[in-house]
Parts: structure tokens; sequence; C-alpha cells
């Protein structure tokens, strides 16, 4: 079973949502109105101006002003969702963000020791640009009991990643998740600036390579990490990698490139869960064999391989997955697995 083709990282990076405010509209999204934005903005300047105003003319008052206001809008922001048939806790995010300008304000009027009217400062510029359907998004997660975080499949070639990463992600998104499949032997930009054709031997059974492909490999490797997964667990948002930053690492010193200098930072990022795929070697390169257009490495290559996923598992507590058993019975261990850490998503109600 070979897996569906997936779209590459580059084009996961310039389709990555650019945050953009959305009002939720029974499940549907309707872009927000440049006017509604600066509506929005407006009222936080507002708010912050008249916190300051109150803190100098009034400063007993401050404290009881900054909670009526937040309690005033979050009223106002609820009874104009219910209004408008929608979520109860569509407008929750404007409220926060006219509560962070409140506290600005208070902040910015407070004795001048420079730290908190500097820090009154940052907490009206984050009131003015805080994105409201990122908001949204982890008011969501929270209602539904979605937890987020990313998972990783590990292995030597032919163990079934990429195959067990595509049905996984259907699985997620069955369970009400919010999933990404992200293939982390597909790079962001270093195969344009190297050969083309993979992580391939720098020769003929030898060893060396260019010392600099690892260094870009793993600027490459940590800025995919970044993008795919920031964010997701407040989001309740799940993403899957098909092979990760250790991955490469493994590849790369199997390979004999020069890459135990930069082994701590291939090993700083972590999955919340990861899983080797374990097959004997030999399983590994006659399933290569039948892929006519698949790296062939040498089976010491492969075994160097081995040794390591299994290292990394058994130093961070891993699960070691024997994958010559049937792929069913494989992607029901996997799925026993996750559902302990990811319960099913419970559906909102909307009013």
């Amino acid at each position: 079973m070979q897996p569906s083709s997936r779209a590459s990282p580059l084009s996961l990076l310039k389709c990555k949502k650019r945050w953009q405010d959305y009002l939720i509209d029974r499940g549907a999204r309707r872009p927000n109105s440049g006017i509604e934005k600066l509506k929005m903005k407006l009222t936080a300047l507002v708010v912050a101006f008249l916190t300051l105003a109150v803190s100098t003319a009034f400063p007993p008052l401050v404290l009881p002003w900054v909670l009526l206001i937040v309690l005033a809008y979050a009223a106002y922001g609820v009874l104009r969702s219910v209004l408008r048939k929608l979520d109860y806790l569509n407008d929750l995010p404007n409220a926060v963000r006219v509560g962070l300008a409140a506290v600005g304000g208070y902040l910015i009027g407070a004795p001048l020791n420079f730290i908190l009217p500097s820090s009154g400062v940052f907490f009206v510029v984050i009131s003015l640009y805080l994105n409201d359907e990122y908001q949204r998004r982890v008011i969501l997660a929270l209602t539904q009991g979605r937890r987020g975080g990313s998972v990783a499949l590990l292995g030597i070639d032919g163990s079934g990643k990429s195959t067990h990463a595509a049905r996984l992600e259907k699985w997620f998104l069955s369970r009400g998740y919010s999933c990404t499949l992200v293939p982390f032997h597909r790079y962001l930009f270093v195969e344009r600036l190297t050969r083309k054709g993979g992580e391939r031997s720098p020769g003929e059974g030898g060893h060396g390579g260019n010392p600099f492909r690892p260094l870009l490999s793993l600027a490459d490797n940590i800025l995919l990490n970044l993008i795919t997964s920031l964010g997701v667990g407040l989001e309740g948002r799940v993403v899957i990698y098909d092979r990760f930053t250790w991955s490469t690492y493994v590849k790369y010193r199997a390979l004999g490139y020069p890459v135990e200098p930069l082994s701590a930072l291939y090993m700083l990022p972590r999955p919340n869960l990861a899983f080797v795929l374990d097959v004997p070697v030999t399983k590994s390169m006659e399933i290569i064999r039948g892929r006519g257009n698949h790296i062939r490495y040498a089976s010491e290559v492969l075994t160097e391989e081995k040794e390591e996923y299994l290292k990394i598992a058994a130093s961070r507590g891993y699960p070691v997955i024997d994958s010559t058993r049937s792929f069913e019975t494989v992607q029901e261990e996997l799925e026993r697995r996750l559902e302990k850490v990811f319960p099913t998503a419970r559906r909102s109600g909307r009013s």
C-alpha cells in the first residue's frame, strides 16, 4: 500500500494560515471586514486612554474600573453574539483584548520606575494586534476537550512510517481534531541550495560528504518544526511527523557526514509523543527493492540507523512497535496508544 501524495513542506509554508480574523457562524467562517478590525483597535485605544485618565485622576477607582470595563464588554459580546445567532463565546476574544488594553492603561499611569509603564505599552500593543481567530480556536479546543500536540513516526526505510502516518491523519480527523501530516524527509530549501535527489550517500559506499549540508538541513528542519508546531497545544491541533529532525541526524550519521558537532541541536526539538516502527534490515531492503525510484542504501547504513533509533527510544522512553506484523495490527496498536493521550473531541453546541 503506497501513501497518498502529500503537498511539499514549501507549499505548507506558502499556504500557512496568515492569522486573519474570522467570525464563527455555525461552523462556517466569514472573513472579518477591515472596518471591524479597525473598530476593535480603536476600541482598545479608547479603553487604554480612559483607564490611564482614571488611574491619574482617581487612583483608588482604577482597579474597580478595569474589572467593570472587562465585565461590561464581555456581557456586551455575549448579547451581541446571541442576537446574531452565533456561538455565545464568539466575541469573548474581543473582551480579552479590552482587558489587556485596560491593564495596559493602568500600568502606563503607574509610578514612573520604567518597568511598569513600559510593560503597559506592551499590553496595549498586544491588545491592538492579538489575533481574534487564534483565541477562538483556543476557546473551541477547551470547550471540546481537545488536547493538541505532535506525534512523530520514526524508523528505517520500509518500516511503514508514511503509510501509517497517512492513516493516523484520517483517524485524528474522524475524532474531531484538526490534523496536519508533515513529511520531514522533504526539505523547505536545502535541495535548492545543494544537489537534487534527497539524502544520498556522499559516494559509492564512501564517507564524508558536503560538510555544510548537515548545517543547512538543521536550519531547514528547525524552521519546518517551528512553522508546523507553534501553538498546536493551545489550539487543540495535532501534527503528525513522518520522520523528525532526529531522522535527518540519524541518516547523516549513518552516511558518514560530519554531523556529530551538531548532534545536540538536532536532538533538541521534541514531539509530544514518538513511536519507533521496527523492522529487520533484511525486510527493509526487500521492501526498498520493490520501490522503483527509491534510494537503495547499503545494509550497513540501515543497520546503524536501526541501532540509533533503538537508542533514542530507550533513552527517551518511546514505544518500539514491531512493524513486521500486519498493517492493521500495527495501526490498531498505534491508535490504542494515542487515544490515551488524545481523547475524542466533544461536539460544541451552538445557540
